[in-house]
């Protein structure tokens, strides 16, 4: 079998992987990459007519958005994914194609695309297996995201793992991972954490919650950019561990994300639904207006909303209000991809607000809340599943490399690190 890397290949944005058999041409993720001014679409995907599946591994845009570019280009196989993210996902492209038009952004796709995309989706159940054309697959657990899954594919009678984004580790959102695979001949893993050992998952919430607690004792306000989908969720349950002395708010697509999820009702890998449910309906303020969020933004507040990257929705027009104070923080919980202004923000102390680069006066801080595995996590399950090759991407240059090494000396496999564009034979 062949593997074509049409993104996600020492970078991380529009996952994209191309699997060729002697009968069948299979796609894994069809994502897009975000950059400062718009984004990228994954490169020389050809005649996608002859495409005979595509395979979701979950939600995010960086694994989906370019789903209706290909329908505008006639894909005309079945799309496969668990229920809920395919759920989720239809949100999500929803709102990108919208904020694309706002932003002038051509969009490579028309509205009409998007229903395109929901008549060919099939819904997966986890841990069954099923057979399409000359392959058979299962999909399993990631532990990344609700819905989200890992995807062990049969094919010329070799066996191949893509692994998606994965978490080993459960956290108070989901389960950990599926780890209990065997004679696995090819692993495609990612490396979003290749080279980093993320901070113990209790301390980081002590000092989390230590720190939200400090500065609005000092009657400031605090701004926690979240992406919409996981990182949101995860950071409203955290919070309401403890009872702070000013109300908690919430704005942007988690809103929709969050009822989506408790809707959908067929994912067993969710956990403390009913916590996250008592904080959305007990604990925390749902914000459905600007001028809602102009009355509550007179006071103190922690205001938990979207973009995790700064890159669009109500987070700018938070920052608008909060940046030129000294006592405020903004608290950034998660990756941040170069170019974006969540990278800026943190690296340059600046953000680019109506075009305007803004240097910030309030405090910036990061905290690594991830639904990725770190380094150590990586390594471990490298060595449980024992892959003849191992393919390392998503990752930057310098995580998928470290992560490289560390397999070449320490494991038996082939080890490869691609580059977009790139094929291998295995």
């Amino acid at each position: 079998m062949r593997l074509i890397f049409h993104g996600a290949a020492k970078e991380v944005g529009r996952s994209c992987i191309e699997l060729k058999t002697k009968g069948d041409r299979i796609i894994l993720d069809a994502g897009i990459k975000f950059k400062e001014h718009g984004f990228e679409y994954p490169e020389k995907v050809l005649n996608l007519p002859d495409i005979d599946g595509l395979f979701i591994s979950h939600a995010h845009l960086d694994h989906t958005g370019a789903l209706p570019m290909f329908e505008h280009n006639n894909i005309t196989c079945p799309i496969f994914c668990t229920k809920l993210t395919y759920e989720l996902t239809k949100i999500l492209l929803k709102d990108s194609y919208k904020i694309a038009r706002i932003r002038n952004l051509h969009p490579a796709y028309e509205k009409i695309d998007l229903k395109k995309v929901a008549k060919a989706v099939r819904f997966i159940r986890y841990d069954q297996s099923y057979k399409h054309r000359d392959i058979r697959f299962t999909f399993r657990n990631a532990g990344h995201i609700p819905g989200s899954a890992m995807m062990e594919i049969e094919a010329e009678g070799k066996r191949l793992l893509y692994t998606g984004d994965i978490k080993i580790k459960p956290t108070e959102l989901m389960k950990g991972a599926y780890t209990a695979y065997n004679n696995v001949d090819t692993m495609i893993i990612e490396s979003t954490y290749g080279n980093r050992v993320l901070p113990d998952k209790e301390d980081l919430k002590k000092r989390f919650l230590d720190r939200v607690e400090a500065v609005v004792k000092d009657r400031g306000s605090v701004l926690i950019p979240v992406f919409s989908l996981g990182r949101a969720q995860l950071i409203l349950m955290i919070l309401a561990e403890r009872r702070f002395n000013v109300p908690v708010y919430y704005e942007g697509m988690c809103h929709k994300m969050n009822s989506k999820m408790l809707k959908v009702s067929d994912d067993p890998y969710i956990r403390n639904r009913k916590r996250l449910e008592k904080m959305l309906h007990k604990g925390a303020t749902h914000i459905s207006s600007p001028r809602r969020r102009q009355y509550a933004l007179q006071k103190p507040g922690i205001f938990v909303t979207t973009s995790g990257m700064l890159q669009g929705g109500p987070v700018l027009s938070y920052i608008k209000e909060l940046w030129h104070s000294p006592k405020n923080t903004i608290m950034l919980t998660g990756f941040q991809c170069k170019r974006t202004n969540g990278r800026h923000l943190y690296e340059e102390g600046f953000v680019y607000i109506d075009g305007w680069k803004t240097y910030v006066k309030c405090a910036v801080e990061k905290f690594d809340f991830s639904g990725h595995a770190d380094q150590n996590e990586l390594q471990e399950f490298i060595r449980q599943v024992n892959p003849k090759n191992l393919i390392i991407q998503h990752g930057d240059a310098e995580e998928v490399e470290t992560l490289k090494a560390w397999a070449e000396k320490n494991t038996k496999a082939r080890v490869y690190a691609p580059r977009v564009g790139d094929e291998i034979e295995v």
